[in-house]
């Protein structure tokens, strides 16, 4: 009888954390361009590059997770769904990564930027050593976090190498601005 509990506790729970994590991806589903709510104004470049604090060419030098107290907390494993990394509901509040701006579109950065990224399953990785095209934004997180730098996980930002129609695109509207 206890074997068969537990049995049907795990069942729930997995049940339960998989429609977790389908919700919390439904966050980028206006992203979508085969939807019918696709918002083609919202989601274009034009429109981020906009609404962006910075529009940056950068390339990620490290990343520095934080613990549920918003202090740095090095990775112990095992993550959710086993994992290299935290993804969405392990101890961790998200990670910092700090970035060396190659070139600046819009705004004035400075050299380095650190950027929060907060630890959910539609989170936007960045890999050291690798360049990217990132449209950085300002938002309130939770404390002990606060108001950081970030960047929109449904957005237009990506991996240089991807990102190369992007690229112009940003490269024409900064030189309009």
């Amino acid at each position: 009888m206890i074997l068969r509990t537990v049995k049907y506790l795990s069942l729930s729970l997995i049940v339960v954390g998989q429609l977790i994590v389908s919700n919390a991806r439904a966050s980028c589903i206006g992203w979508d361009k085969s939807r019918p709510d696709y918002d083609s104004h919202y989601y274009s470049i034009s429109h981020e590059f906009h609404r962006a604090k910075f529009v940056i060419e950068a390339r990620a030098i490290r990343e520095t997770w934080l613990g549920e107290d918003g202090k740095a907390k090095p990775l112990k494993p095992p993550f959710q769904f086993g994992g290299a990394r935290p993804w969405g509901f392990d101890p961790y509040m998200g990670a910092y990564y700090d970035v060396e701006v190659l070139k600046a579109f819009k705004g004035n950065p400075g050299a380095r930027l650190r950027l929060f990224s907060e630890n959910s399953t539609a989170r936007f990785w960045l890999a050291d050593g690798k360049a990217y095209l990132i449209f950085v934004t300002e938002e309130p997180f939770e404390q002990p976090i606060g108001r950081k730098l970030t960047i929109d996980n449904c957005g237009n930002s990506a991996a240089l190498r991807t990102a190369r129609s992007a690229l112009r695109k940003v490269e024409s509207l900064s030189a309009t601005k």
